[in-house]
């Protein structure tokens, strides 16, 4: 077997011991036939240290889930099934992607590709975008919050996936009269537009989801709820695809279990 350094050897067995933690029951396992497996687990660890690296973001992404888990179930009926939520890809989907983001985010506009992409090849999938503008500083021009109004408005024109596609590709910072350039640019109403922005259910509903967002626990964007999973960050196209699937095998796996 391999000699490893002290360090290495000290990791291992801090992981070894989170993955297989001591219980009554093991303790009645022969001592002897206890190191064989723990020199294979330090092997097969060795060999693949991704193996590490994975079950490490296990762990995270069951941490997040516990701190938040409790508040999204309190308020998942209005996130996933208000009537008046904005929803692109398939209504009727299967799966449904919450996202909490800010138009001025960087991070959140570099991933939209990715999420669309995974909306537009699943098929089965209804992405609702919430307007969480958390970006704006005091003193400044309120851009985050003056976007997440102008795109509820665009919805009353029937056009917001179109306004909300065109404001997360366009290059450059996002200033007031930009949003207004692109409102123009794809066919809205401007004047509509922006006496829209002042509906006072409009003005709400940012409000609440600023609201529910912070009480859920989210503190930057972007931010994704699907199914019983959390990612708090843009974590690529693969992160999403695995939690639409286990998201998808969960709730297959619960009606099976219901039809029994």
């Amino acid at each position: 077997m391999k000699r490893f350094g002290p360090h290495i050897t000290a990791f291992i067995a801090l992981t070894f011991s989170i993955i297989f933690p001591v219980t009554a029951q093991d303790s009645a396992v022969d001592p002897e036939e206890r190191e064989k497996i723990e020199r294979v687990v330090q092997e097969y660890l060795i060999e693949n240290p991704e193996i590490i690296a994975l079950a490490f973001r296990e762990l995270q992404r069951r941490q997040t889930l516990a701190r938040m888990g409790p508040q999204i179930e309190m308020y998942r009926d209005y996130l996933e099934k208000d009537p008046n939520a904005t929803v692109i890809g398939n209504p009727d989907g299967d799966v449904t992607i919450v996202e909490f983001f800010d138009y001025r985010c960087g991070f959140c506009r570099r991933h939209f590709p990715e999420v669309m992409k995974l909306v537009r090849e699943d098929g089965n999938i209804r992405y609702i975008p919430r307007q969480f503008p958390i970006l704006d500083r005091p003193g400044e021009t309120a851009v985050s919050y003056l976007a997440s109004r102008a795109a509820l408005a665009a919805q009353k024109q029937g056009r917001f996936e179109d306004y909300h596609v065109a404001i997360m590709t366009a290059d450059g910072a996002l200033t007031e009269d930009r949003l207004y350039d692109i409102a123009r640019r794809i066919g809205l109403n401007e004047a509509t537009l922006k006496a829209d922005m002042n509906d006072r259910l409009v003005i709400k509903s940012v409000q609440n989801t600023l609201a529910i967002g912070k009480d859920i626990g989210f503190e930057g964007t972007p931010g994704y709820i699907i199914g019983d999973d959390v990612i708090t960050g843009a974590e690529g196209y693969g992160r999403l695809l695995q939690a639409v699937n286990r998201a998808r095998s969960q709730k297959q796996a619960a009606s099976s279990a219901n039809a029994e």
